[in-house]
């Protein structure tokens, strides 16, 4: 399956860092909420290794959500705090 990232051709584009704060909000607390989800895990208790291991699972898959949101947020930032560049309307 071809994702879109593949068929895109490198361009510039024009976007608020105002926008890109929001959108990295909304990834902080993607990153917050999976991690949240992932600690209430921590107040299940069962004695069925069957339940447990979907409950380790579940944990770990959302811990790992949660670091990659960090990551991604990261990234983010580092957009938000680049220097504005101008370009002429002809090009």
């Amino acid at each position: 399956m071809e994702s879109n990232n593949d068929i895109l051709e490198p361009r510039l584009v024009a976007v608020d860092s105002y926008y890109l704060s929001v959108i990295d909000d909304r990834i902080q607390d993607l990153s917050n909420d999976a991690e949240s989800l992932a600690m209430a895990l921590n107040a299940i208790n069962t004695d069925d290794d069957a339940s447990k291991g979907v409950i380790v699972a579940v944990r770990s898959a959302l811990l790992a959500n949660s670091e990659l949101g960090s990551i991604v947020s990261e990234m983010m930032s580092g957009l938000i705090l680049l220097p504005e560049i101008k370009v002429n309307d002809d090009e």
